[in-house]
């Protein structure tokens, strides 16, 4: 069987059996467990492959592109697949400790397997309906799981989050319509292609815009993220790690792939927009942040405010920048994934997560508070912690473009990335001065719910992958610029899907 489908079967398959059995039991978490684990290994071969013997492609059905349905893997789709396969796979160990099997909702196990399932459906797709199709699929599970567990007080948050996608979708299906009836194909290559010829086109700038704003959306971009900030908090904390770490994600990765795959590379106008676009996402998000004062809240500010990094170095649109966005994306999703996961932790102990009301976790439990404080020093980009490298790579290529035409838009966007920094450090400070280092007899730490100690061991797990992005971060920075040169190889990828011309 062609490696290339399996990213999508085997989460399909997994959520399948799941729901086959009824009630959640151990064999169930059995099941989901070693299917998990098989993800990650099957995601990191991926890797390897394409690293060493570059992009594979299976053509479904065997009709020939541009006409069936392609799935395509680079360097660019394993790193993600392979992200989303440890976190969902954290994720889910960390819920077998937080919910025993008796408690559990019987469709969350399934549901995140068939959100997976979507997730990497979207990633390996070469053309925009199935695009859409892998989009619908994700945004269902996402929108079960959201309200699954809620109670009638927070389900009102999920509101926005379901009719801001609707309408997203509602405008993607009329920009893959608009894309049809001006190329005739849906096939990434074949409008690619198509798009190069036609780039004094008015309509091809149009349709890039639409397709931003789509994705922009779906990503959490200003001024399009005002859904998420209130609608991530009601998540469990394993699921809330989990969309962290991954949906708007696929959103930034989508945009990847639109301006460097679909769309001529010479539209620096719009890359310019998307840069300024990074830029007031940032700093909106971490302001934001600053203003919260329970951890979820606080967390989920950051994801826009990280996303803001991210949109920024796309918007950059050099070969560095686009490897800094990459090298980024492996190390943001980690470490917010992490903390999710850390502030759900401490939510056990301390029975909230309410700044006001927590304290004396550093002499529960030192461990938990060494993991929140790397994970949040590498949110901010100290060094030497993962976020450090990323952060200097879309700084440096500011700078560099800054002694260019218009440079100071440039300086002006790397100041604010500096900015956003320094304001990420004081709210993760806010969160760890409060929670970890206050001493406060009137507040009671719940070392009793013997749960902490397994859900800190999954965390402790996620903070060492982390830390040896960071600690080992030429070899990732290696594997992002092969990725950002195959994702800017156009020519090579058309040849590669549409064979030679």
């Amino acid at each position: 069987m062609n490696l290339v489908v399996l990213p999508v079967l085997l989460p399909a398959l997994t959520g399948l059996f799941a729901l086959l059995i009824l009630r959640p039991s151990p064999v169930r978490r059995t099941l989901v467990g070693i299917s998990g684990g098989l993800q990650v290994a099957l995601a990191c071969t991926l890797v390897g492959l394409t690293y060493t013997q570059g992009p594979m492609k299976v053509e479904l059905g065997d009709w020939p592109a541009p006409f069936g349905i392609v799935l395509y893997i680079d360097v660019l789709a394993a790193i993600m697949i392979a992200i989303g396969a440890v976190i969902s796979w954290a994720c889910m160990l960390y819920g077998f400790f937080e919910l025993p099997t008796r408690v559990t909702h019987p469709l969350r196990l399934p549901l995140v397997q068939f959100l997976m399932m979507g997730i990497n459906l979207a990633l390996v797709t070469a053309d925009l309906f199935n695009l859409f199709v892998a989009f619908e699929v994700m945004l269902l599970a996402s929108y079960a799981l959201i309200t699954l567990e809620a109670d009638d007080w927070n389900i009102k948050e999920a509101f926005p989050y379901l009719s801001v996608n609707l309408f997203s979708s509602m405008l993607f299906l009329a920009g893959a319509g608009f894309a049809y009836g001006m190329f005739g194909s849906l096939n990434f290559a074949d409008i690619a292609q198509q798009a190069e010829l036609m780039a004094d086109d008015p309509r091809v700038g149009a349709l890039g815009i639409l397709l931003l704003v789509v994705f922009g959306i779906k990503a959490g971009i200003f001024p399009l993220y005002f859904w998420l900030p209130n609608s991530y908090p009601i998540l469990p904390a394993p699921l809330a790690a989990l969309y962290a770490g991954m949906l708007t994600k696929v959103g930034v990765y989508v945009i990847l792939r639109l301006f460097g795959t679909l769309l001529p590379h010479e539209f620096s106008g719009l890359h310019l927009v998307v840069a300024w676009m990074g830029g007031l996402t940032m700093v909106l998000g971490v302001l934001g942040a600053v203003s919260r004062g329970f951890i979820r809240g606080i967390l989920s500010f950051h994801i826009l405010s990280q996303i803001g990094y991210m949109i920024l170095a796309i918007g950059f649109f050099t070969p560095f920048s686009i490897a800094a966005v990459i090298f980024y994306n492996i190390h943001n999703n980690i470490v917010k994934a992490s903390l999710f996961l850390v502030g759900g932790t401490a939510t056990v102990l301390n029975r909230t997560d309410t700044l006001a009301r927590m304290g004396n976790l550093w002499v529960a439990t030192p461990a938990l508070g060494i993991i929140f404080l790397c994970q949040a020093l590498s949110l901010a980009g100290l060094p030497p912690f993962s976020g450090f490298w990323g952060k200097l790579m879309i700084v440096l290529e500011g700078l560099n473009l800054g002694s260019g035409p218009g440079g100071w838009q440039f300086f002006v966007l790397t100041g604010l990335a500096l900015f956003t920094g320094i304001l990420t450090l004081f709210s993760m400070l806010k969160i760890w001065l409060t929670t970890f280092w206050v001493r406060d007899e009137s507040i009671e730490v719940h070392r009793e719910d013997r749960r902490w100690k397994g859900m800190t061991a999954v965390v402790g797990g996620m903070c060492l992958l982390s830390l040896t992005i960071g600690f080992g971060a030429q070899f990732f920075i290696k594997l992002s610029f092969e990725a950002s040169r195959q994702l800017l190889d156009k020519a090579a990828y058309i040849e590669f899907i549409l064979g030679p011309s």
